[in-house]
């Protein structure tokens, strides 16, 4: 393949994305009409006071319990053999690694949430939980979507200017 023709793909999947790219045009020249648009203001980073403690994933359930993302759990460390505490609390399921522990992971390291602690948090076959793990304490929480909305039901009603029931 041509280099010129690679040079012209780029430009008009890059124009595409980015009006005026390409063409030597302002990225704020008018659209259709005539009308500029209109800019969003840049948002407020929130101070931190370093690196996070925690890590934080995303996984589908599925019918036997699994959660499908293995990033946190490679976070902390965790390997197959590892034994853990499981409890439900605050209506999330909370798993500590203790030597002693009754519940282990999955043979490729899947967190496996049992029928009785997602029935507890109205955990559902196909629905997508929030993991967070925290290294530093040895715990991994698996918070289903009603904890995660109630957790930030007041930030996002902040961000979009209503009141939290709105």
């Amino acid at each position: 393949m041509a280099a010129g023709v690679v040079v012209g793909m780029a430009e008009s999947i890059l124009s595409a994305v980015v009006p005026g790219a390409g063409r030597g045009e302002s990225a704020r020249s008018p659209v259709a009409g005539g009308v500029s648009p209109r800019a969003f203001p840049l948002a407020e980073v929130p101070e931190s006071a370093g690196v996070s403690s925690w890590v934080f994933g995303m996984g589908r359930v599925d019918a036997s319990g699994r959660v499908g993302d293995r990033a946190v759990v490679a976070a902390l460390g965790w390997g197959r053999d590892q034994c853990c505490e499981l409890g439900v609390v605050a209506g999330s399921v909370l798993l500590r690694a203790h030597p002693d522990g009754l519940y282990g992971l999955s043979g490729p390291g899947y967190v496996v949430v049992p029928a009785r602690a997602r029935s507890r948090c109205g955990i559902s076959s196909g629905d997508r939980v929030l993991l967070a793990g925290s290294p530093r304490r040895g715990v991994l929480l698996v918070h289903p979507p009603v904890v995660v909305e109630a957790a930030l039901a007041e930030r996002h009603a902040a961000v979009l200017g209503v009141s939290p029931d709105e």
